[in-house]
Parts: structure tokens; C-alpha cells; sequence
């Protein structure tokens, strides 16, 4: 029984010496507590100043990205409409070629044929 009794004894002096901590640490805890608060209220208005920040660069970056969404979206109708006014001129330009290449074939058929009359009035005579 005297094992017992020494173990009671201990943890009957080690709750007497938890408890006298307790009550000792009790106002730094407060203290703390309240520096806690005192801080919290202190860093609340940059806190506010750091969201209406993030808030208006987030806000920018929007309206530039839009911007250079637009201009893009421009500059690739500007290069569409290039396109299609070169490609149209370039068939403009063919079928103005293909109708003389016609012509030019025409006229050298004509010419052929006047050929060939002339010989056959020579092989005639």
C-alpha cells in the first residue's frame, strides 16, 4: 500500500502545481487575448486596403485582357477582309488572263485557218 499511497501523493502535488500554474499563466493569456484583439482591429483597415486592391488590379487586368481580346478579334477581320479582297483580285486577274489567253487562242485559230486557205489557194494555182 505504500506504493499506492506515494503515487497518490504525486499526482495530488503535480494537479496543486498544474493548478498553481494555471492561475499563474491565467493574465498572460488574458493579455494576450486582448493583444490579440488589439491587433486584430489594427490590421483590419489594411486588410480592407489589400482587398479593394486585389479587388481593382483583378478589375484592370479584366479590362485589359477585354481589350486585347478585341483588338486581336479586329485585327483578324482586318486580315480576313485582306484576304478575301486579294483573293478576289487574284481571281479577277485570271479571268481576265483566261479571257485573253481565249482571245489569244482564237485569233491564232484564225490565223491557222487563214494559213491553211492561203496554202490551199497556192496548191490551187
Amino acid at each position: 500500500m505504500g506504493l499506492m499511497d506515494t503515487i497518490k501523493g504525486w499526482f495530488g502535488k503535480a494537479k496543486e502545481q498544474g493548478a498553481d500554474l494555471m492561475e499563474k499563466a491565467e493574465p498572460y493569456v488574458e493579455k494576450a487575448k486582448e493583444q490579440g484583439a488589439e491587433l486584430k482591429e489594427k490590421a483590419e483597415p489594411y486588410v480592407e486596403k489589400t482587398k479593394d486592391f486585389a479587388q481593382d488590379a483583378v478589375e484592370k487586368a479584366s479590362t485589359k485582357i477585354e481589350e486585347l481580346r478585341d483588338r486581336s478579334s479586329s485585327s483578324m477581320e482586318g486580315a480576313k477582309e485582306a484576304a478575301g479582297d486579294s483573293a478576289e483580285a487574284v481571281a479577277e486577274r485570271a479571268s481576265d488572263a483566261g479571257e485573253a489567253a481565249k482571245e489569244a487562242a482564237g485569233d491564232a485559230a484564225d490565223a491557222v485557218e487563214g494559213a491553211i486557205d492561203e496554202a490551199k489557194d497556192k496548191l490551187k494555182d
